[in-house]
């Protein structure tokens, strides 16, 4: 049996971002941070521009029946090598190019499914350096700096 391809991602700094109750966040997307809230929040509707990192595991919408008084937290890692989920649509011609995510949804596609790309840092372009299938799902292999 195979290792798992989870291994191949290395994480190198990750910080820990708010999601407000609103909002859902998918693991492996990549998410931009809302300086104007307070406390300052994550969002995977992202646009073309500044972007934060990529959240590490799924958080849910609050059900207001089940909610705690406690802050929501996602691990987001900001540098490494890292897992983007994908949307399909992205092939081996993506490998080397800068990374474009779907506006709405933050995971890997092309431009044209109306991808965006992504810049970190003031204004390095992370860049697709393997395509990965996990399963029957689809991820990029992404270095981030």
């Amino acid at each position: 049996m195979a290792t798992p391809v989870y291994g191949k991602q290395y994480i190198r700094f990750a910080e820990t971002g708010y999601v407000a109750d609103t909002d859902s966040v998918d693991q492996f997307t990549v998410v931009s941070i809302s300086a104007n809230t307070e406390p300052p929040t994550i969002s995977k509707g992202i646009a073309a521009g500044a972007h934060f990192g990529v959240v590490q595991q799924d958080v849910l919408v609050v059900d207001p029946e089940k909610a705690t008084t406690l802050q929501r937290l996602a691990t987001v890692a900001t540098s490494g090598l890292l897992l983007v989920a994908c949307d399909g649509t992205v092939t081996a011609a993506s490998v080397g190019q800068p990374l474009e995510v779907g506006s709405a949804t933050g995971v890997a596609t092309e431009t044209s499914s109306g991808g965006a790309e992504v810049t970190v840092n003031g204004g390095i372009k992370p860049t697709v350096r393997q395509l990965v299938n996990i399963g029957d799902v689809q991820h990029v292999m992404v270095s981030f700096s």
